[in-house]
């Protein structure tokens, strides 16, 4: 009568594992492997070579910015200039458009830590084409304005006319005129070359006569300058 018991036993012990035999023979299915999605990347549109791969005007603003930069869109984000930690602090000063024949050009001013910058960009597929920059650094705090702007009749090109008060406020403020220029496919200095052409000067005014234009640049009397069919102004003969 003991050996039935003794079989029993055995079989009890054995199949107290058939679950971890069978899971031994029978591993369940691997996992599927993860897949990554990996996006491509798109192309910048390429920008139109009626722009001018010219140098920036008086300093370099920020050297990604430089003719033919195509970027998203007007913000300070979008137009790279903020995010950087360790970067100089950047503020907006003003946007305005100018309307040219062959198309707009849309203006950005931006206040840097110590000085001011404009950055000049034509609308392009689903952003813009940067024409160019012009920025100047100076030692103190500076308000930065867009004091007037002048386009031709024919629209063919556009005369601005820049406003830096340097330390305002200060015993030591002083302000300063620029005189820019562009036609939508580049930009340049209109009175002066650097560093001669910042107008150190209580007031400069854009007087339009007819289809001509003229710099009014007053110190202890008032310096009258016509603007040639260059773009620039004459300041002699």
């Amino acid at each position: 009568m003991g050996r039935p018991w003794r079989l029993s036993w055995v079989l009890v012990l054995v199949c107290s594992g058939c679950a971890e035999l069978r899971a031994a023979l029978n591993p369940p299915p691997a996992p599927p492997p993860r897949v990554v999605q990996v996006q491509a990347r798109v192309p910048s549109p390429k920008c139109p070579e009626r722009i001018a791969l010219e140098e920036p005007l008086e300093a370099d603003l920020v050297r990604s910015l430089g003719p033919r930069s195509f970027v998203p869109g007007l913000s300070l984000t979008q137009l790279g200039l903020l995010g950087a930690s360790d970067g100089p602090e950047v503020r907006g000063s003003f946007q305005s458009q100018l309307t040219l024949a062959d198309g707009p050009v849309e203006l950005v001013g931006v206040t840097l830590q110590s000085g001011a910058g404009l950055v000049l960009l034509r609308p392009e597929a689903d952003g813009y084409c940067v024409v160019n920059t012009w920025s100047t650094w100076q030692s103190s705090d500076t308000r930065y304005t867009l004091d007037s702007a002048w386009t031709s009749p024919d629209g063919k090109l556009a005369i601005l006319l820049v406003k830096l008060v340097v330390a305002p406020g200060s015993e030591g403020e002083e302000t300063r005129w620029v005189v820019l220029g562009t036609d939508g496919g580049r930009a340049w200095i209109a009175l002066g070359k650097p560093p001669e052409h910042q107008l150190l000067v209580p007031s400069v005014r854009l007087e339009p006569k007819g289809k001509r234009l003229y710099l009014d640049v007053k110190l202890e009397r008032t310096s009258r300058f016509a603007l040639g069919k260059d773009g620039h102004f004459i300041t002699g003969q």
